[in-house]
C-alpha cells in the first residue's frame, strides 16, 4: 500500500514539472523575456470640445472645488431636507419641589393638637383628616395653598397663604373640650 502511494506521488509530481529536492515545492522556471519591438509611440489624440460641454464646463469646475463635506452622501437618507422644519418651544417648567404630606390638605382641615413654645425653636403638632400627626416650626408649609408657618405662640399657631388673609389655629384648653363632652353625655 505504501508502495503505491509513492508511486502515485512520483508520477504527479514528474508530471508538474522537475521533482525539487523538497518534495512539497516545484520548481519553475521563468520562461525567456522577450524584447518586444520597439513601436512608434502615436501622438495623443486631439480632443475635440463639444459646444454643449463647454456650457458645462464651469459648473463642473465649481462642483469639484467643494469641500468634502458639501458633497452628496449617496447612503444618507434626504427625507429631512424634504421635511417642513417646525419649531417647537420648550415649555418652561418651574421647578417644582415634591409636595409634602402637609401639602395634601386645606389649612382648615387640620386640627391643633399641641404647642411646644418654651423652647428655643417652638413647635406645633397638628392631625390630619387620616389622623396622621406632623410637627411644625415656623417657615414649614402647610395646605394646599403654599401656606407657610408664620409664628407660633403659647395659644396659637399663625398660618399665611399668598392672597388670603393669615389663618390662625388657637389651641382649645382643656377645660373647653371637657365641657363640650359632658354636654354630649348630658344630652343622651
Amino acid at each position: 500500500m505504501r508502495l503505491i502511494f509513492w508511486l502515485f506521488l512520483f508520477i504527479v509530481l514528474s508530471g508538474c514539472g522537475k521533482v525539487s529536492p523538497n518534495l512539497g515545492e516545484k520548481l519553475v522556471q521563468a520562461p525567456p523575456a522577450q524584447k518586444a519591438p520597439q513601436q512608434q509611440t502615436a501622438p495623443p489624440p486631439v480632443v475635440v470640445e463639444k459646444p454643449q460641454a463647454a456650457l458645462l464646463k464651469p459648473f463642473f469646475t465649481q462642483f469639484l472645488k467643494r469641500p468634502v463635506e458639501a458633497k452628496v452622501d449617496p447612503f444618507r437618507s434626504n427625507l429631512a431636507h424634504f421635511a417642513p422644519h417646525v419649531e417647537i418651544e420648550e415649555e418652561k417648567t418651574e421647578e417644582q419641589e415634591q409636595k409634602t404630606p402637609l401639602e395634601y390638605y386645606d389649612v382648615s382641615q387640620y386640627k391643633l393638637v399641641l404647642i411646644m413654645s418654651g423652647t428655643a425653636q417652638p413647635k406645633a403638632m397638628v392631625i390630619d383628616p387620616r389622623g396622621k400627626s406632623y410637627v411644625l416650626q415656623v417657615g414649614t408649609k402647610i395646605g394646599t395653598r403654599d401656606g407657610k408657618v408664620v409664628s407660633i405662640t403659647s395659644t396659637e399657631v399663625r398660618i399665611e397663604e399668598p392672597g388670603k388673609p393669615p389663618y390662625i389655629m388657637a389651641l382649645e384648653p382643656p377645660t373647653v373640650e371637657m365641657e363640650k363632652e359632658l354636654q354630649a353625655v348630658e344630652e343622651y
